[in-house]
């Protein structure tokens, strides 16, 4: 029963590990690996989603309709920022690492002059259950629950809706696209809203967790932009799902040969080692790969 529970623990880790870094990045994977905007205010969004989640529940609504609200709330804020600022810095890295950073200065420093320094709270729901001398809380399965789901809804859209087929291919060539019809403005400000949606969802579901306050979002940003760089832009979903599996699983490991503090500086250095080896990410490799082993392949079949 001791070698269950210490198993069970381990698994237990590992999916907890792997729920926050899905949660974390899974709105700038698409906002930095598509639209090639860094979004150093993701982080802000997600702080917006957490107190749309905590007013939301302190006023009577269930919390994941709560949580629902909060992502719109975000996606609507994000369509703003697009529309006023983020559309004139598209594909300029550096430019839009400055004015984001600048809008998740105003946006925190609003935070904090409207709703002051105090923090807020939502209780943690479904509460835990035993394995052996240890307990685990429920709610954690339910996050990397919603993290898979998150990955499959995103993929879905951008595989098999219209909007998808239309966001792909402005994103690849957006003079093409507006020459075949496609509205890229539109496409532009609703792709960056899903991304901001999704932090929204992802700061809601943390808020049950965490204490909210303006500065919620500096807990995330970082990790989040080190699944997102460790992925690279080759294929977003490929690229997210390759990260988060390598920075948990070494997270985890570590996590249980030495201790939690280790373990995150193991995951750091870990990100940085891919990124000396594969500068460009995980899925731009993968893809590379694919296209000489087809080439390879055509070769042989023509010869």
């Amino acid at each position: 029963m001791e070698t269950f529970a210490e198993i069970f623990g381990i698994a237990y880790q590992l999916f907890d590990n792997i729920g926050f870094l899905v949660l974390s990045a899974s709105g700038l994977i698409i906002i930095f690996g598509m639209m090639g905007v860094i979004n150093m205010a993701h982080g802000e969004l997600m702080m917006i989603g957490a107190y749309i989640t905590a007013f939301s529940y302190h006023a009577g609504i269930p919390a994941p309709i709560a949580i629902i609200f909060a992502g719109i709330g975000a996606g609507l804020v994000g369509m703003v920022l697009e529309r006023l600022v983020i559309r004139h810095f598209y594909k300029q890295l550096l430019s839009s690492l400055v004015v984001t950073w600048g809008l998740s200065l105003m946006i925190s420093q609003t935070f904090l002059i409207v709703f002051g320094p105090s923090i807020l709270n939502v209780p943690t729901p479904f509460g835990s259950f035993p394995v052996g001398d240890q307990t685990f809380g429920i709610y954690r399965m339910v996050l990397f629950a919603v993290a898979v789901m998150m990955v499959a809804s995103v993929w879905a859209i951008f595989a098999f809706t219209k909007f998808g087929t239309r966001a792909r291919a402005t994103m690849e060539n957006p003079d093409m696209a507006n020459a075949l019809g496609v509205n890229t403005g539109n496409i532009y400000a609703l792709t960056f809203g899903l991304g901001c949606a999704l932090g929204g969802v992802a700061g809601g579901m943390f808020a049950l967790t965490a204490t909210i306050s303006p500065f919620f979002g500096i807990n995330y940003t970082p990790l989040a932009f080190i699944t997102v760089v460790v992925g690279g832009g080759g294929n977003a979903i490929t690229g997210l799902i390759s990260s988060v599996l390598s920075l948990a699983g070494i997270q985890t490991a570590v996590n249980n040969v030495v201790n939690v503090y280790v373990g995150y500086v193991a995951m750091f250095g870990a990100a940085l080692v891919i990124l000396l080896a594969l500068p460009r990410g995980i899925s731009d490799y993968l893809e590379q790969r694919k296209i000489r082993v087809r080439k390879a392949s055509s070769r042989e079949n023509s010869s």
